[in-house]
Order: structure tokens, then C-alpha cells, then sequence
């Protein structure tokens, strides 16, 4: 008995782990969560491969929210402070909206690093002042 429910604990969290596709989460709250998972990006036509830190926003209300924050970006080649920007995303209900390879949305992705040359690559990011507002 104790070796099925073990079993069965294990086969629940590695089903949730197989879920989030690599996804983890930075910032949550009883409002809106926002994810985020490395990945390799391959546009072969243009000859681009890079890394990129896609974001995923997920709102949890059941009316528009208008998720507020700054990332805070370090790059290897950076002597002095960090690039500081500010943005914010739009979610209906119960929406999410989420980066992918070919994204040219800003609010949606980090550029990471160049994969097929040797280039500036982020050494460190965060989010900050991360707010959530209802849209009225």
C-alpha cells in the first residue's frame, strides 16, 4: 500500500513537471503570474540563432488586468549600470500571453546570447516593480 502511493506521488509530480515545459515561475500572486523559460532560437533564413528568455503572463481574474514592470538587464560587456526599462501587458480575463521564438514584442522576451558567434551576452536579469492593476 505505502509502495502505491508512493508511486502515484510520483507519477503526479513528474506529470507536472512534463507540463510547465521548462517554464518557471518568477513572480506570482492571487492576481497574474508571469514565467519564464531559456530557448534556443533559430531563424536560419536570416541567419539569426539566439538565445532568448521568453516570458509568459498569465492573469488569474476574471476581469482585465495591466501588468506593470521593469527589467533590469546586466550584460557582459557593461561597466557601469544595468539597462533599465519599463513595460507593461495588457491581459483580458483569464488570458495568457506568452513569447516564442519569432516574437518582436519586447514585453515578451530577454535577448540572451548570440549562439553562432561570440558577442555581448546577458550575465544577469530581473524583473522589479512588478504591479498588477484591474482595468476599470
Amino acid at each position: 500500500m505505502k509502495n502505491i502511493f508512493f508511486s502515484v506521488c510520483a507519477m503526479l509530480c513528474s506529470a507536472t513537471l512534463f507540463a510547465t515545459d521548462g517554464w518557471k515561475s518568477y513572480f506570482k500572486n492571487s492576481e497574474a503570474e508571469i514565467l519564464y523559460r531559456y530557448e534556443d532560437c533559430h531563424d536560419i533564413p536570416n541567419g539569426m540563432h539566439q538565445q532568448k528568455i521568453l516570458l509568459r503572463f498569465v492573469n488569474f481574474k476574471t476581469q482585465p488586468v495591466e501588468v506593470f514592470y521593469t527589467k533590469e538587464l546586466t550584460f557582459s560587456n557593461s561597466i557601469t549600470k544595468p539597462d533599465v526599462r519599463e513595460f507593461c501587458v495588457h491581459l483580458n480575463q483569464l488570458e495568457t500571453q506568452e513569447g516564442e521564438c519569432d516574437t518582436q514584442d519586447n514585453r515578451l522576451y530577454i535577448f540572451s546570447k548570440q549562439l553562432n558567434f561570440k558577442s555581448t551576452s546577458l550575465k544577469y536579469f530581473e524583473l522589479k516593480n512588478i504591479s498588477v492593476k484591474p482595468i476599470q
